[in-house]
């Protein structure tokens, strides 16, 4: 399994990555971080001691966002809407909704255009 793709990639493949060591938790990395498009270079890997990465790190990339955080921003995307599986895109914007705001994706959202 590679931990380098897309980030539109990374964040459909979160359930892949074995995140069990909450000493060293796994973080998406991506081009820009929060503000990364869909096709931005992305990596996930452990964090390290002092916040940072363990993986050697392109400096233009940033976090985005933990695997957990991920996993339960979609989760709960799911839950609000009554158990959706949420699309690909969904999952995305959710992620990245969560990791510009600070706050999950709201049922009725006027980002809609993220």
């Amino acid at each position: 399994m590679t931990n380098r793709d897309a980030l539109f990639e990374i964040i459909q493949r979160l359930d892949e990555f074995d995140d069990d060591d909450r000493s060293s938790p796994l973080v998406i990395y991506a081009q820009n971080g929060a503000n990364a498009g869909r096709r931005s270079p992305a990596l996930v890997c452990r964090r390290g001691e002092g916040s940072g990465p363990t993986c050697p790190l392109d400096p233009s990339m940033t976090e985005v966002l933990g695997v957990t955080q991920a996993r339960e921003v979609i989760e709960v995307w799911s839950s609000w809407r009554g158990g959706d599986v949420p699309s690909p895109e969904d999952r995305f914007r959710a992620v990245l909704f969560y990791s510009q705001h600070g706050a999950f994706f709201p049922l009725e959202s006027h980002q809609e255009g993220m």
